[in-house]
């Protein structure tokens, strides 16, 4: 997943942008609960650190996977 996507995911659950953190991290809030997105590359996010923020902001693998339509 790129970080664009996982971006426009967290914006349809809610989440909005705050602020640019040092040009490379963007921080987006649903106003109770900030998450630091990084943005160095337009690499793919491992698994492990899309598992990391899903737990982080308490949304299921499947509503992820229904958002992108797999």
């Amino acid at each position: 997943m790129k970080p664009l996507e996982l971006i426009r995911f967290l914006e349809c659950k809610g989440y909005k942008f705050i602020r640019a953190k040092g040009g490379s991290h963007h921080i987006y809030s649903n106003g109770f609960h900030s998450v630091p997105i990084p943005i160095h590359t337009n690499k793919d996010f491992g698994e492990d650190f899309i598992r990391m923020i899903l737990r982080e902001i308490g949304v299921s693998k499947s509503d992820l996977l229904n958002y992108l339509g797999r």
